[in-house]
């Protein structure tokens, strides 16, 4: 272990050595561009010269030279290199090998997570400081203000500055609760509206043969397997609502609990794990399955998933389509559980995903400026959807058509390119054709749905900061999983409830507790500081 820490702090200074040897002057790009006056503006699309951009990626299209690789480089007068970063497993180590070499580095890195990762190379002078670009090119900074005022907030360090590009960040709730009508009307039941009627609606579902083919193969409740956001509906319908399934919360008097170890907490886990034992939910939701596969396959009668399965073009619903062309999923509202105050579950402010600029880049304002005018509406259009005629057509209502899919097997055989750098600033306004109006209504629905639950959520600017919750929360959250999914699976009880706390504070919980009432109470000082002064 010392060995590994005398590496990692050797490999480090190393690339602090390489950055301040690389200063301002000279990159493995060439030379860097002179600074230019505050004042002056970069015009992105009048470049005489050919500027070479690597391009670190994951998600996305990133086969090379394709159609709309071509359009950008021909529209930025640059050459644009993908590095494509393995899978999701895979790619923090790429990440951070890319990082660590100056050789290897390219002028734009993508990333998610990696909180310590990101305060080393910030630290290290391998980030730029893009503070300077954001209030002259504008557009980003408005897209990301006009979502949630909270976005570059999170993104900031200290003093304002910004070394990290929101990259993607959800609508302020993604799901809704959706249910199969015509199992509905071939039993005679209305749309549940109450936590007390989903379960009665459940029952029926698994129990009364709702597809009525003589077999006993339905189930009630179905979804993603091995997480607990399947079970949003008894979540924020227990007691005050605040017994989330893994974050730590502020209570509805100030204080700072752990929402898995709250009384609406126990409630919820109770009433599952008797709707899991009396087999109205399916049997493998305790195994990690993936929702999407789980939707197609089908079986089951409600399910707490994406807003997105609205869209016609989706393709987990086309495929669950074909297979059941009878069949009929609707997306209805919350029901109303124990505090009367129906809630979606919320997304955070700040971005899943980031991006940044590097040291090494030789033109980083130029490449902010052509980002910028690469997240406006036209050009967004081409780089996520296509040309207009071919893979899109706009409808006289307003709408649009998508005639070939972004994300399938014609996007990929005919090297079109639609996604590229798909999650290097994500519209989710008007620019995402795809929503249907319906659809897009729907999002809007349960982003207000789910503010009143936000504002329990504790949301951290710096991760990386809380000490101790880094050093013990693992074992806070472990000992919380086994013993939740012990519980839904009948293998414990909810009657060893005080026992499982006894074992969360015994990993750390009251120390976590204590140091988010210190660092998350200074946080919301300054939150607040910065929306003021916006």
């Amino acid at each position: 272990m010392k060995k590994r820490i005398v590496f990692g702090l050797l490999a480090l200074a190393l690339v602090i050595a390489l950055a301040g040897c690389g200063g301002t002057k000279k990159s493995s790009g060439g030379a860097k561009v002179a600074d230019r006056p505050a004042n002056e503006k970069v015009d992105p699309l009048n470049q005489k010269d050919k500027l070479p951009l690597k391009v670190a990626v994951l998600t996305g299209f990133t086969q090379p030279n394709s159609r709309t690789e071509k359009w950008l480089e021909e529209r930025y007068n640059v050459d644009i290199d993908i590095i494509a970063l393995p899978g999701w497993s895979d790619a923090p180590a790429k990440i951070s090998l890319l990082m660590t070499d100056a050789n290897q580095r390219p002028d734009v890195i993508w990333w998610w997570g990696m909180d310590a990762d990101f305060a080393k190379w910030k630290d290290a002078g391998l980030l730029v400081d893009v503070s300077k670009y954001i209030d002259k090119y504008t557009v980003i900074r408005d897209y990301y203000n006009s979502q949630d005022p909270s976005t570059l907030y999170f993104a900031s360090s200290e003093g304002g500055k910004i070394f990290r590009i929101p990259g993607d960040v959800s609508e302020p709730s993604c799901e809704v609760l959706w249910i199969r009508q015509d199992w509905l009307d071939n039993l005679g039941l209305k749309v549940p509206t109450t936590l007390a009627e989903l379960d009665d609606v459940l029952y029926k579902f698994t129990f009364n043969d709702p597809d009525k083919n003589g077999k006993n193969d339905t189930y009630g409740l179905g979804g993603d397997g091995h997480d607990f956001r399947t079970f949003w509906p008894w979540i924020q319908g227990s007691g005050n609502g605040i017994g989330d399934y893994a974050n730590y919360m502020i209570d509805v008097d100030g204080s700072f609990v752990y929402g898995p170890a709250t009384n609406d907490a126990k409630i919820w886990l109770g009433r599952i794990a008797k709707l899991y034992k009396d087999g109205v939910v399916t049997p493998n939701i305790i195994n990690d399955t993936d929702r999407d596969e789980e939707f197609v396959n089908g079986g089951f009668g409600v399910a707490y998933t994406w807003v997105a399965y609205n869209n016609p073009g989706n393709n987990t619903i086309a495929s669950f389509q074909k297979a059941n062309p009878t069949a009929r999923w609707v997306p209805i509202e919350m029901v109303v559980g124990d505090n009367g105050k129906p809630q979606e579950e919320p997304a955070t402010a700040g971005a899943w995903c980031y991006f940044g600029i590097t040291n090494v880049c030789k033109d980083p304002e130029r490449v902010y400026a052509m980002w910028d005018d690469m997240t406006n509406p036209a050009p967004y259009l081409v780089r996520r959807f296509g040309e207009e005629g071919k893979e899109y057509s706009k409808n006289s209502d307003g709408s649009y058509t998508i005639l070939i899919s972004n994300g399938g097997a014609e996007n990929d055989n005919q090297n079109i390119g639609m996604r590229l750098f798909a999650d290097l600033v994500a519209r989710k306004d008007f620019a995402n054709i795809e929503n249907l109006p319906s659809t897009t209504a729907l999002f809007t629905r349960s982003g207000e749905r789910s503010r009143d639950y936000y504002s329990h959520y504790i949301e951290k600017k710096d991760p990386n900061a809380y000490v101790v919750q880094n050093d013990l929360g693992t074992e806070v959250s472990d000992a919380r999983e086994a013993y939740f999914w012990s519980v839904v699976a009948g293998t414990d009880s909810i009657d060893n409830w005080d026992k499982y706390i006894a074992n969360l504070k015994s990993a750390g919980l009251d120390q976590i507790l204590a140091e988010l009432k210190d660092i998350y109470g200074k946080q919301q000082v300054e939150h607040k500081a910065y929306l003021a002064g916006r």
